[in-house]
């Protein structure tokens, strides 16, 4: 039931927004070794991405409220309980099993999205009908209490970048992920003229927007020019500068999970993985009608809807441009709900302006970089999360401001020629090798760098972008992807070092007094492996994954960590669900 909790609650965030072996370079053959600069002095402030801080429930002494087991009561990240909302649904979930129609399904499913909200409800003009407190602590990193700071580098471990520039240089901007845009663009205003500059006694400041960070970046550019002068640096990790296509498709009501190949196929398989689980709820889905299955389901997609998504103009941020006409006259045209339709118009001026603004403060001076990724499909609930180019949260254009993808699974053709649309040097080359990116084509063509294969929502877990992006923060010498494409080319491969440093640390923990000298050898030699590739800036993905199976291979034999592959009766379960699965499926015509 945990996991469970966990997968529903990926599963709504991801609305509410919610590997190749190529290794990518163009190091020149003649290049002497590179040498850094870095600014020590320029203050940085991270501004999070979604979910990289908490909004916690007040009680009435304005304390925050625990529940029962003395948990923290958070509104973000989601908690739901999946006991109340099934027992809520119980019975006319028997009903309608029953008749084979809906008996109050989707009406209570759409009832328990809103009560399983309950903590961020908000009324029509955005207000939090609860009291709620999202922290923002107006000091820099070396000042966080140890929890709130051990916090924080869990969510983004940038402690390099504190290395580099001194904690007291560091600053998380802490903002409402689901709160209002234009609020928290004016707190991102008033923190960096009084808390971070008076702190530091700075005249400028870097500024790294990450994320769902991308949106307020937007907004603060088009509200604050005046400001120009005091960015030295911005530099964008996977900003949702055009949103994410997940949340224009939930907010047209045009989610794929509406389509039996992927209701019944694909979405309880992407987000369970190929587990027994996953195939038996798609064969049990088959209890109920498709079109009464539907129907519950809309129920509750629109209870979250409302609830939440409608009444956030941060969220409606996050949707597309193309999207955006559509979903404002679905659930904004009413009169009631004109405060928010008038910020959300706003901040759809702020991006139709992002270009003009972008390219006056680099006039002004600003250095601007961007980190994007691409090669992953959408989550399954996208209409075309198969052919959409993304980083599985946001389809890839976005973060990378407008460059062109190919389609999933191919590439943009032989014949294809850059475009040139935003650098036309003929010495310089945009074009991806795996043929899929069109960098030319984005606003930053050489100040942005890709990884493919990389998921939006595991960059944390990337040890290589994240060091990059510290890197282009923090060193003078790094003015565009020519100038270190040795240790960081403009193509590059995604990976995730968690597992393997986790593992490494486990063996360092390890009583080894009762393992074999054999064994022992046969771990020191994959850690040894694991290590050199950790150093390595260049991604090959299957050095990678084949490095990290043997080092775990070589643990479990050790006796170290537990094997967590199937069992041969797991195996053949999911054999056997699968081939059931898919013989339903053809029998109801959605395979």
């Amino acid at each position: 039931m945990k996991k469970m909790k966990k997968i529903v609650c990926l599963v709504l965030a991801v609305m509410m927004m919610l590997s190749s072996s190529v290794i990518f370079s163009y190091a020149e053959e003649t290049k002497s070794e590179y040498v850094a600069d870095y600014d020590t002095e320029t203050p940085v402030i991270i501004v999070h991405g979604m979910s990289q801080n908490n909004t916690y429930m007040l009680d009435e002494n304005g304390e925050w409220a625990k529940d029962s087991n003395g948990d923290y009561i958070t509104g973000w990240p989601l908690e739901i309980d999946i006991t109340a909302l099934l027992k809520n649904a119980l019975v006319p979930l028997v009903k309608s099993v029953i008749a084979k129609e809906d008996c109050g399904l989707s009406d209570a499913l759409y009832q328990s999205a809103y009560d399983a909200l309950y903590v961020i409800h908000k009324d029509t003009e955005g207000n939090y009908i609860n009291d709620v407190e999202v922290p923002c602590y107006e000091c820099p990193m070396s000042e966080l209490p140890a929890e709130v700071k051990a916090e924080y580098y869990s969510f983004l471990p940038i402690q390099e970048l504190g290395e580099i520039v001194g904690e007291d240089n560091v600053y998380y901007f802490g903002y409402d992920s689901i709160g209002d845009i234009k609020t928290e663009t004016e707190k991102l205003h008033h923190y960096i003229h009084d808390v971070v500059l008076p702190q530091t006694g700075a005249t400028q400041v870097k500024i790294c927007p990450i994320s769902l960070g991308g949106t307020i970046a937007v907004n603060y550019l088009e509200n604050y020019p005046e400001d120009y002068d005091i960015i030295s640096r911005m530099v964008f990790v996977v900003p949702a500068i055009d949103g994410s296509d997940i949340i224009g498709d939930l907010l047209t009501n045009n989610l794929s999970v509406y389509d039996d190949s992927v209701l019944y196929n694909d979405l309880l398989v992407t987000l369970l993985g190929e587990t027994p689980t996953a195939y038996l709820l798609n064969i049990v889905l088959r209890i109920l009608p498709s079109d009464v299955l539907k129907q519950a389901l809309k129920g509750l997609v629109e209870g979250v809807v409302d609830t939440a998504v409608r009444r956030s103009t941060m969220i409606w941020a996050l949707c597309p441009t193309d999207y955006y006409e559509e979903a404002r006259a679905i659930w904004l045209e009413d009169e009631e709900y004109a405060k928010i339709a008038e910020t959300a118009d706003a901040y759809m001026k702020a991006r139709a302006n992002f270009e003009e603004n972008l390219f006056e403060l680099m006039e002004n001076g600003t250095a601007v970089y961007d980190v994007a990724c691409y090669d992953v499909p959408l989550f399954p609930l996208c209409k075309d999360y198969k052919t959409t180019n993304a980083d599985r949260v946001i389809h890839a254009a976005s973060p990378a401001m407008g460059a062109t993808f190919a389609d999933l699974g191919t590439t943009l053709g032989d014949d294809y020629v850059a475009a040139g649309t935003y650098c036309s040097n003929p010495e310089h080359n945009h074009l991806s090798p795996d043929g899929v990116v069109d960098a030319t084509t984005g606003l930053l063509p050489c100040t942005t760098w890709y990884f493919k294969g990389q998921a939006h929502e595991m960059l944390p877990d990337n040890d290589v972008a994240l060091k990059l992006a510290i890197r282009v923060m923090t060193d003078n010498n790094i003015v565009d992807v020519y100038s270190n494409p040795e240790a960081f080319p403009q193509f590059n491969n995604g990976r995730l070092v968690r597992n393997a440093r986790l593992n490494i640390e486990a063996w360092e923990e390890a009583d080894k007094s009762r393992i074999s000298a054999e064994k022992i050898n046969a771990v020191e030699i994959a850690v040894a492996d694991v290590e050199v590739l950790l150093d390595e800036t260049v991604v090959d993905p299957v050095a990678w994954t084949t490095a990290e199976d043997a080092l775990e291979t070589a643990l479990v034999n050790a006796g170290v960590i537990e094997d967590t592959s199937p069992s041969v009766i797991e195996e053949f379960l999911i054999k056997v669900l699968k081939a059931v699965n898919q013989a339903v499926n053809k029998a109801y015509g959605a395979d």
